[in-house]
């Protein structure tokens, strides 16, 4: 197969996710009790966050610019920019699609170019028109996308998306599929875009040095395959690694580290369970990992997650979160964080409503953003921040 069959701890000798000062570096461990994790209590540290932007209905994404300046996108289709508390709709965004009454697909993700600032290029991941998956990427200015270009389309439809940099020239795209085991084509068939996550150029080009596939010929997007819907995706540039999360069926939700033409799994083995309760399939632990690599976490049937959005936290002003996870849980609506050095999961926000993603403000403060309709029916969709101290919303 086309990945390194490795450990649930990571490749043996080498330390797979990098720790915060004082920390021990213990290697991580996949044992059977992480089926049942303990979820710790809510950090009593820190208070209720500020709603800075409200009104809106499911924003997946957002990207930050500055301290009092960011992009967020909404499922619908719609871009918004938010500059000092003032937000205005950019002009000029795609038609995007949406199925099962805008539930999946739409606008699923924003991202800077990592030169953004001397090139104004912002990168959009949706569904378009045909209910494919398409990245366009275009020029902010005076809040229009000005010379957008498609760089990227597919003829698959996509749950779910992320885009992640690796440097200024090469980025990373995840291709969400969900539902019970899928039919072909599916996440272990390479000839389809689904299921993987994809490395391209700045322009949306196959880079050269992208891994060779089994049975292929040349490189191709692909970067890594057998992924069911990868909704957090975030590339450690300090120690040159890509992480993903990933939802599960019924349960199964994992934290992976990607490697060049791994393979992970789905539908061939999952710690989940179709949504009718009967096993994935009946590959034992053991022989899936002889065949592909197994998560580095995963939270199983008894505590479902569905991760969306995935920060590794770092020099913020949480210390105690540094060197953590944080990722929205849209089942439970939780904000939880998972700290690799203890293999402890906790929940920060306990209840907060349907988080989408988390990022980290230049200032180390962070912003979530929370769906409409969550935790309560009446709530609108809506852009977060979270400090320590300071009042209440």
């Amino acid at each position: 197969m086309g990945g390194q069959a490795v450990s649930a701890g990571g490749p043996k000798g080498t330390n797979v996710i990098r720790k915060h000062p004082g920390l021990l570096a213990v290697g991580l461990l996949l044992l059977p009790s992480c089926q049942a994790d303990q979820l710790l209590a809510p950090d009593d540290g820190t208070t209720e966050p500020g709603v800075l932007v409200a009104g809106y209905g499911i924003a997946d994404a957002i990207a930050v610019i500055g301290e009092e300046e960011f992009l967020f996108a909404e499922r619908s289709g719609a871009l918004h920019h938010y500059v000092g508390g003032e937000v205005t709709e950019v002009e000029g965004i795609p038609v995007s699609r949406t199925v099962d009454a805008g539930r999946f697909g739409g606008l699923l993700d924003v991202s800077l170019h990592p030169d953004f600032q001397d090139n104004r290029l912002v990168y959009i991941a949706y569904d378009d028109a045909a209910f494919g998956l398409a990245v366009a990427r275009f020029e902010l200015r005076d809040d229009r996308a000005q010379n957008l270009e498609v760089i990227y389309e597919s003829d698959d439809f996509s749950i779910g998306s992320r885009i992640a940099w690796e440097d200024a020239s090469h980025f990373f795209l995840s291709f969400g599929v969900g539902g019970s085991p899928y039919p072909v084509p599916g996440p272990q068939d390479l000839s389809a875009d689904l299921g993987k996550i994809h490395r391209l150029t700045a322009d949306g080009q196959i880079p050269p040095d992208n891994p060779l596939l089994p049975e292929a010929s040349e490189p191709s997007t692909i970067w890594s395959y057998g992924h069911r819907n990868p909704q957090g995706l975030h590339y450690d540039t300090a120690q040159q690694t890509l992480y993903e999360s990933e939802h599960g069926p019924l349960g199964g939700d994992e934290l992976n580290i990607i490697t060049a033409g791994g393979n992970y799994g789905w539908p061939l083995f999952s710690y989940g369970l179709n949504y009718d309760g009967t096993p994935v399939s009946d590959m034992t632990e053991e022989e899936a990992a002889a065949m592909s690599i197994l998560p580095v976490k995963f939270w199983g049937p008894d505590f479902r997650v569905a991760p969306s959005g995935l920060l590794l936290v770092e020099d913020s002003q949480f210390p105690s979160w540094n060197g953590s996870f944080l990722f929205g849980a849209l089942n439970p609506q939780h904000l939880l964080r998972y700290d690799p050095a203890t293999d402890e999961t906790e929940i920060v926000r306990t209840r907060i409503g349907r988080v989408r993603d988390v990022v980290q403000l230049p200032s180390g403060k962070l912003l979530i953003s929370v769906d409409a309709g969550s935790p309560k029916p009446s709530d609108s969709g809506r852009i977060i921040l979270l400090e320590p101290g300071g009042d209440s919303p």
